[in-house]
């Protein structure tokens, strides 16, 4: 499977913060003939590889923004409210679908212009201005859909030009297949590594899951993988990182130090491209979660450059997924190596 096709098939199950169960099967099924993952309380997949010397913890987040129903109205439209972060100004008129008792195709409503009052143009959109419509009539809604199910961006996939993609939830199943491509490069080589493999649940909500799976491996180091804000026409190059030009490294006061560095320099040595992306206090990520676990963990984060994040159109660079887990790969074995000596 190629790093594009990996990427789509992550991508397209449903997975919404505390609802990752599809999603949860089909990364099971990928990472099988490499390390089995199993399910804990919260539904964080973890697994291990190798036993001895340090322990070394990698993570990306199995969840994506989506919606949650909160009412099916007179007229059998569904009224909704956000499961993760999801931009109300980027839903009207959205095709989504509706995981009700089967999935079901839905469109966001959109009021036409004409009929907005000056005010309501100029207040901007709210959820509660919002509702799905899936076509049907109260009675026969109420038949397919309940009261607390979810709502995702449809699947539509799509190929763009110069290796980049798009679609809903790279946000962070490109993280996942970063992680699936490290631990295939190096799970018949650790003798002297014990690698833990956690892709968590509930990052678009809090980040429980990554904080409660890291507690339970007690690792030594941890690397979170996850996306970052990709370059875009209306935002400075100093908030954003490039697509096409590697993994950023984060710089923050909630990272280790030490780690970070090792990261850079092994990149530098193994002709890996890099970036840097600096945040003066919390990353926003799991590594927030991890750094903290227990008696603390030293944690460094690698970050995919996506723009669009937060879309049912987010866009990636096939490369820069590959130069992550390229990345990944050469710090567990060098890693391993050191163990050697």
């Amino acid at each position: 499977m190629t790093t594009e096709e990996l990427c789509f098939a992550l991508a397209k199950e449903n997975g919404t913060p505390g609802d990752e169960t599809a999603a949860a099967s089909a990364v099971q099924t990928l990472f099988a003939p490499y390390v089995e993952l199993k399910a804990d309380a919260l539904g964080n997949l973890c697994g291990t590889l190798g036993t001895g010397g340090v322990k070394i913890l990698l993570d990306a987040h199995l969840d994506r923004v989506g919606l949650v129903v909160t009412e099916i109205d007179e007229q059998g439209f569904l009224h909704v409210d956000k499961a993760g972060g999801v931009d109300p100004r980027v839903l009207v008129g959205s095709e989504v679908i509706v995981y009700g008792k089967a999935p079901l195709w839905g469109v966001v409503c959109s009021t036409p212009p004409h009929l907005l009052t000056e005010e309501k143009k100029k207040a901007g959109v709210e959820l509660s201005d919002l509702a799905v419509d899936i076509g049907r009539t109260r009675d026969e809604a109420q038949q397919l859909v309940s009261v607390g199910d979810r709502v995702g961006y449809a699947d539509t996939q799509l190929r763009l030009l110069n290796g980049r993609i798009a679609s809903a939830a790279f946000d962070d199943r490109c993280g996942v297949a970063a992680v699936l491509k490290a631990v295939e490069a190096v799970h018949d080589k650790l003798q002297n590594v014990c690698l833990c493999v956690q892709i968590s649940v509930q990052e678009e909500v809090g980040g429980g899951g990554a904080g409660t799976g890291a507690f339970a491996f007690a690792p030594d180091l941890a690397i979170a993988v996850d996306v970052g804000f990709g370059d875009d026409p209306f935002c400075k190059d100093s908030e954003t990182i490039a697509l096409g030009k590697g993994p950023s490294i984060g710089l923050s006061a909630t990272l280790d130090r030490a780690l970070t560095l090792e990261l850079k320099a092994l990149a530098e040595k193994e002709g890996i491209p890099y970036q840097h992306d600096v945040m003066p206090g919390r990353t926003g990520t799991n590594a927030d979660h991890i750094t903290v676990s227990r008696a603390g963990v030293r944690t460094a984060l690698l970050s995919i450059p996506l723009r669009s994040m937060h879309t049912g159109v987010e866009v990636i660079d096939v490369a820069d997924i590959d130069q992550t887990a390229a990345l990944l790969a050469a710090f567990i074995l060098s890693r391993e190596a050191r163990q050697h000596d």
